[in-house]
Order: structure tokens, then C-alpha cells, then sequence
């Protein structure tokens, strides 16, 4: 059985999450823009349609800014060390 290099497996991961993370985010891209389009539509003729819309287009924008930072923080602390100088 051949041995792998740690250092191949760490960026597999690192590339692996963040390819899963931008995914994700852009699974969630046509739903967002739904919000934001229905929303900017009924936003002055209907308040509690326009409040409704509103909500779900910013929980969506969250959960897509929590779901990219928290990948691209991973990415950061899986990065490959660098050697010790003396």
C-alpha cells in the first residue's frame, strides 16, 4: 500500500470545501434573486408581502455570507505551513 503525502490530502480538503461552499452559495443564487425581484415588485403596494420578501432575502444572504466566510476561513487554516527559519 503506497503511502499519500499529508500535504496532497490538507489540500484536497482545503479545495474540496470550498468548492462545496461556493456550490452552496450558488444553489442559493436563484432563490435570493426571487426574493429581491418580488420584493423590489410589491414593496410599496403590499408592506406585509413586501416585509415577507424582504425577510427571506436577507436570511438568504446571510446563510450565504456565513456559509463563504466559514469556507474561506478553513481554507486559510488548512493552508500548507511555511518551513521554520532559525
Amino acid at each position: 500500500m503506497a503511502e499519500t503525502d499529508p500535504r496532497s490530502i490538507r489540500d484536497a480538503i482545503r479545495w474540496g470545501l470550498l468548492l462545496a461552499a461556493v456550490g452552496v452559495a450558488g444553489f442559493r443564487l436563484p432563490s435570493t434573486y426571487g426574493a429581491f425581484r418580488d420584493w423590489h415588485a410589491v414593496r410599496f403596494s403590499d408592506p406585509s408581502a413586501a416585509e415577507t420578501y424582504r425577510l427571506t432575502l436577507t436570511a438568504n444572504i446571510v446563510g450565504i455570507s456565513i456559509i463563504l466566510a466559514v469556507a474561506l476561513a478553513v481554507f486559510y487554516f488548512l493552508r500548507p505551513r511555511a518551513p521554520k527559519q532559525p
